[in-house]
């Protein structure tokens, strides 16, 4: 049986840089924190990367972090080389750049760099990601479907993500993107999965895969499938507008928090003591 991560995730919806970085300056203080002191910024999903880098670098410099390194996997082959793998191990905090998905799974997966990555998780370690970054955090991860078209089903794809956070499939660039009715299908196609949809300048910060809070200026949406009734992806209709009935919507704000095991959020004091 495989060991319960003792880590924190801490995953972006993306458009972090600006305004007053209260997310970035949560991922600097932790790098604070832990024994080594170095963030390592992973680049992989980025065709770009070398712009990513310079500005991240600048703006962690300025949160106070100065032991900075750069996994920068342009192939498969970089997630193999030992000096990268040894990068890993030596960086309590790893942040992955946003960019496409797609090139973080199928770059590093099931590669050295990748078992790294778990070990860190496991072991106690922080694993930040925003926007594509993010969204490769879960067992599945959501690839394609535009936020306008996603009700019909053929709009929908999924893939394979990371692994670290169990149970769950991650949208970002949440309400600026029209998402809501893509995690739905996302849902739809896998109940057993709790869809997470998250603003642009929002995060969640998950601790061992048991609960998160919510940090930033926007909103969190949960989207839960355990009281599915009806969906049309059952009839096998590969086409058209998806029905999907009995799902169950929760919308967390800035310190609510959602416990992942009971798929319930859990009230704040403050909040208890509003409606006692």
């Amino acid at each position: 049986m495989s060991r319960k991560p003792r880590g924190t995730l801490i995953i972006i919806g993306g458009s972090e840089r600006g305004g007053e970085q209260e997310i970035l300056y949560e991922v600097a203080k932790r790098a604070h924190r832990k024994q080594g002191r170095r963030l390592l910024l992973v680049t992989v999903a980025s065709r770009e990367p070398e712009e990513s880098v310079k500005e991240y670098k600048k703006i962690f410099r300025d949160l106070g972090v100065t032991n900075m390194d750069v996994v920068n996997v342009r192939s498969r082959d970089d997630a193999f080389d030992e000096k990268h793998v040894e990068k890993c191990h030596g960086s309590p905090v790893i942040f992955f750049t946003g960019g496409d998905q797609l090139r973080i799974t199928s770059q590093i997966g099931d590669t050295p760099l990748y078992q790294c990555f778990h070990h860190i998780f496991t072991e106690g370690g922080v694993i930040v990601g925003t926007s594509a970054g993010a969204a490769a955090m879960p067992e599945t991860m959501l690839v394609s479907g535009q936020g306008e078209d996603s009700s019909q089903m053929s709009a929908i794809g999924m893939a394979p993500g990371l692994g670290l956070l169990k149970g769950a499939t991650i949208d970002t660039h949440f309400a600026e993107r029209g998402r809501l009715s893509r995690i739905v299908g996302a849902v739809a196609q896998n109940p057993r999965n709790i869809g997470i949809g998250i603003d642009e300048d929002t995060a969640i910060i998950v601790k061992g895969n048991e609960s998160f809070r919510v940090l930033g200026k926007g909103a969190v949406y949960i989207v839960d499938g355990t009281g599915l009734s009806y969906s049309s992806l059952s009839e096998g209709r590969p086409e058209g507008v998806m029905s999907v009935h009995n799902l169950k919507l929760h919308v967390l704000a800035e310190a609510d928090r959602f416990d992942l095991e009971t798929r319930e959020p859990v009230l704040s004091k403050e909040a208890e003591a509003a409606i006692s």
